[in-house]
């Protein structure tokens, strides 16, 4: 979820149970990470017409 109506940036902007439990597994194994948001701002759905993803889906396979 995006903290909406706060001065903040980066992972700050984001908050709920997969934030946290995201911060306590990248603590426990070691590593970092950057949150985001697409900037189609979608979570990704097929396009018949274009025969492309896009969102989130579209960036993941993009990688």
């Amino acid at each position: 979820m995006v903290k909406e109506g706060w001065n903040l940036q980066g992972n700050a902007r984001f908050e709920g149970f997969c934030i946290d439990l995201l911060a306590r597994v990248a603590a426990r194994a070691g590593f970092h990470y950057r949150l985001r948001l697409v900037p189609d701002n979608m979570y990704g759905a097929w396009d018949p017409d274009t025969g492309q993803w896009n969102g989130i889906v579209k960036e993941l396979m993009d990688q």
